[in-house]
This record gives C-alpha cells, structure tokens and sequence, in this order.
C-alpha cells in the first residue's frame, strides 16, 4: 500500500511540473509527441489512373487490376452528353496494401502508348459522389434528333406569335447594336418576312359547309323515288320487242345461202389460174438448175 501510494504522488508530482512548464513553452507533453496509428479503415484505398488509352474501359481495367488483389469498384470518367471516356479513372480495392503496391508499380507504365498516372487518393478527398452510378451501362442520349423534333414540332397559332415576337425584339437589338457603331445598313430582316406572309383563312367557316350538308341529303329520296317510273316503263319495251322479231326472221334465213357464195367464191381463189401454173412451173425449174460456178479471178 505504501509503494502505491508514492507513485501516485510522484505521478501526480510530474502531472503538475509538466502543466508549469507547458505554459511556459519549454516541455511537450508526452501525450502529443507520441505518433498517431491509423487503423486499416483510415488508410488509402482508392487510386487515380490518368492518361487511360482508348479501350481501356471499365470490364479491361477491373480485368487487369484485378491481378494484383481485389477489385471493389471501377469508375472511368465520362462525358454527359456524348458517353465519351475522359480519360481518367478510379479504382478502390478492398485491401489498402494491394493499393498502394499497385500505385508504385504501375505509375509511369507505358500501355497502349500512353504513359499511365497512378496515384494513391486519402480518404478525406475522396468525394463521396466518385463511385456513384458504377456497374450501370452508360446510355447514350440522341441530343441532336431531340433538338431537331423540338425545332421542328407543330406550333399553335400562340406559340408562333409568341416565336415571332422574340425574332423581331431580338433583331431590334441586332439594329440598335449596328446604329451605335456608327454603321449605317439596312436589311429586311423578320419583319419584312412577317409582313409578306398571308393570314391563313378562319376555321370559322367550317360549321356552314356541315350545316349545307343536310340539305343535300334530303334531296337524294327524291332520286330514288323516280327510278319507280323507270321500271314501269319496262314492259312496254319487252312487247315492242316481241312485236318486231317475227319480221326479222326471214331476213335471217335469206342470209344463209349468201354465207354458202362466199365459201363458193374462197375455194375459187385457192385454185390456181393457169397464169398461177407457170410461175410455180418456172420456179421449180430455177430451183433444180445447178448454180453456175464462180469465174477465176486474172492473175
């Protein structure tokens, strides 16, 4: 109990001389000159890659880093609007050690003719949006085909007007701008545009050409009570008919025997006349007549 007692009095002894010269600036206390350990959370895990070569994605880096230890997240910088790689990235391993091994070997390492910048990053900079969106597939967003079906959508007769209206204020500022520069130019510009371009018609006048169509209508029964009158007239067609076909009979039969001349009159023609004989005649003999050779030509 004795011996207890005297080291808390010499520690309490040495606690008041070390406050007494604290203030006077001579001793640091021993509690501040000892150096802080820092647990694995607290060490650096996460690496910056610059100069990253095209083709040098997210899949090939965690392929390639992955040799070294275990991969956790990839980031590869992008452009918002085109999917285009920056040409830097992150990469947190789950090992500290395998970090910072990775940062000394391959910095300055020439891949794909790029020399590679790989730096090891302290946890307090690393801003907590770095890795954010990781393992989602970049989509690249057609800018150029909205801005055109917005630019080129159908407008109402407000929207133009109002269109219009920011053309001319716009313009006014253009000449307003040139006359205080001592220029003096003129041109037409929207005005001059707008004032030639003709009013289109109303729509107004629409409900009047519908109100006309019920009139039209009612005129079509009238039609079709008429066409009664049409079939009534058929039967005394079909006796008229009746009447004039026991005339014409005969005509029919009388044109018979002319069908019977004609025929006559065909075999005429093929029978060959005796002027018709002889040429056939002639001919024949031309045909076996042997060819008369050909004279030899004077030497």
């Amino acid at each position: 109990m004795a011996g207890s007692s005297k080291a808390k009095t010499a520690a309490a002894a040495a606690g008041r001389a070390t406050a007494r010269m604290a203030k006077t600036g001579d001793v640091i206390p021993l509690a501040d000159a000892k150096p802080s350990r820092k647990s694995k959370k607290d060490l650096p895990r996460v690496i910056y890659v610059g100069h990253v070569p095209h083709g040098f994605y997210e899949t090939q880096m965690r392929e390639y880093f992955g040799q070294f230890g275990d991969v956790t997240r990839v980031k590869v910088s992008r452009n918002k609007k085109t999917g285009r790689s920056k040409h830097y990235a992150f990469i947190e391993f789950k090992h500290p050690e395998v970090a910072s091994i990775v940062a000394e070997s391959m910095n300055n390492y020439l891949l794909a003719n790029q020399v590679l910048k790989v730096t090891l990053i302290e946890p307090e900079k690393v801003h907590p949006k770095t890795f954010e969106g990781t393992g989602t597939k970049f989509k690249k967003v057609p800018w150029q085909r909205r801005a055109a079906a917005k630019h080129n959508k159908d407008r109402t007769d407000a929207e133009k007007a109002k269109r219009n209206k920011g053309l001319v204020k716009a313009e006014d500022k253009r000449r307003a701008a040139i006359a205080a520069a001592g220029i003096d130019y003129e041109f037409p510009g929207y005005k001059a545009i707008l004032s030639t371009e003709k009013p289109k018609a109303k729509k107004a006048s629409t409900p009047a050409k519908k109100a006309s169509t019920p009139a039209k209508k009612a005129s079509t029964p009238a039609k079709k009570a008429s066409t009664p009158a049409k079939k009534a007239s058929t039967p005394a067609k079909s006796l008229a008919k009746e009447k004039m076909t026991p005339k014409k009979t005969p005509a029919k039969v009388k044109k018979t025997p002319a069908k019977k001349d004609v025929e006559s009159t065909e075999e005429k023609k093929k029978t060959p006349t005796p002027v018709a004989r002889k040429t056939r005649g002639a001919l024949k003999r031309t045909n076996e007549t042997p060819a008369k050779p050909a004279k030899k030509a004077k030497q």
